[in-house]
């Protein structure tokens, strides 16, 4: 097993704390992860100096890159479409903790392709539909962390897949729950993507179809939602007046909703972030910012890194439900 001979690294240090956040009502998980103080970074920031060309960071980066040739320990399958491999995290934030990431090298600030999209949804179906996810009462999702602010640690694309905690309810999910399959459309007055009311960041979040008649519809149906969340974060980015070359964003699914959550800023307070901590799910790499986190607040945090919520936004719902 890779975690026996040293190919995995990774210790919850504690066993986790389940919170529920007073004025939002979200579900949280704090725990403390000490390999994430020694995970590698490859971003264009933390490896490629002010002074080298485009071209020069890109090879650096490349040269760095832990995707292109990865450990046979880790890989669980090392040809998938000719185009994909499958493969453990070697720095994982839970037990479980695999990747889909491109066999040759790809910009991890590139949108999600249609097939992308489809592999993801599929391989969620299939986990969360087995026995075992259903004896454990346990749920897989996944999430991409795309642009500077995004808070990915790799800059070879990849998407990443996590187990929930057990019986751990996403607000998410519940929000989905209350409402019919549509698609989305920004002439459409009458339905609009999903908010949560009482988070203050800006997100968007859209039912995903229960079924499809064949994998060209679920391309299809998928690549069209995913093209609505990332119009909703461009037209964000446009109006701070972000370029396109840093607009950052965090994309998560699980088999029956997605979420995009648009980025300013990958840290706040120094207290770092991805997709994650917008699942509800927090991780600090030592005791010092387990208890920052704690004293700043989960929401703060989330808020810090995001855009806050306008008023006007809190006036829509979908057909007046709110979860």
């Amino acid at each position: 097993m890779p975690r026996k001979d040293g190919s995995l690294i990774y210790s919850a240090d504690q066993k986790p704390e389940i919170i529920k956040e007073d004025g939002t009502n979200m579900n949280i998980e704090l725990k403390t992860v000490k390999a994430l103080g020694i995970r590698p970074h490859n971003r264009p920031a933390a490896s490629s100096p002010e002074s080298k060309t485009d071209d020069e960071k890109l090879k650096l980066q490349q040269d760095n890159d832990p995707f292109t040739h990865p450990e046979p320990e880790l890989t669980v399958i090392g040809n998938l479409l000719d185009k994909y491999r499958i493969i453990l995290n070697k720095f994982p934030n839970s037990d479980d903790h695999f990747m889909l990431v491109t066999k040759d090298f790809a910009k991890q600030d590139s949108l999600l392709k249609p097939v992308e999209l489809q592999i993801m949804h599929a391989i969620l179906k299939n986990i969360n539909n087995s026995d075992e996810c259903k004896k454990n009462n346990t749920q897989f999702f996944a999430f991409f962390n795309s642009g500077p602010e995004s808070g990915y640690s790799q800059f070879h694309k990849h998407i990443q897949f996590l187990k929930l905690p057990r019986g751990f309810s996403p607000y998410q999910s519940g929000l989905a729950s209350t409402t019919e399959f549509f698609l989305p459309r920004e002439l459409n007055v009458n339905k609009h993507p999903l908010i949560y009311q009482n988070a203050k960041f800006k997100h968007w979040i859209l039912k995903i179809k229960d079924s499809f008649e064949d994998e060209e519809e679920r391309e299809t149906i998928l690549a069209m939602l995913y093209m609505f969340l990332i119009s909703r974060v461009l037209n964000v980015s446009k109006s701070q007046k972000i370029t396109r070359d840093k607009v950052s964003y965090n994309f998560m699914m699980m088999d029956d909703w997605m979420m995009a959550v648009p980025r300013s800023h990958a840290k706040y307070e120094d207290v770092w972030q991805n997709a994650l901590g917008y699942m509800g799910l927090f991780s600090a790499r030592d005791e010092d910012v387990r208890q920052k986190m704690l004293d700043l607040g989960f929401s703060k945090i989330l808020e810090g890194c995001g855009f806050p919520v306008e008023e006007k936004e809190k006036e829509i719902s979908y057909d007046g439900l709110w979860y």
